[in-house]
């Protein structure tokens, strides 16, 4: 009984990754994208890009402020454009 469910547990796993995780990822990164576009639009005011967003943006700050490290750590890290270009469309 045992070895059967880990067989079945081990096919569930491999047609996972055949068929569903590059769908997956694809999402994982476009949700960093929008999260971050949704960041800039937040703390734009704290960067010195005059948007005209100020009370919505105070109004939603709270609930973005737990993300701010991780959006920091990610946007000021350095990258090369040559590993970023196959994904540019």
């Amino acid at each position: 009984m045992g070895r059967a469910r880990r067989a079945w547990q081990v096919l569930k796993e491999i047609l996972w990754g055949l068929f569903i995780f590059d769908l997956y990822s694809e999402n994982m990164k476009m949700r960093i994208r929008y999260n971050d576009a949704v960041n800039l639009l937040i703390f734009s005011e704290t960067l010195g890009i005059p948007l005209m967003n100020s009370y919505v943006s105070m109004r939603l700050l709270p609930y973005f402020f737990a993300d701010l490290e991780g959006w920091k750590r990610r946007e000021m890290r350095e990258r090369e454009i040559l590993d970023e270009a196959p994904d540019l469309h």
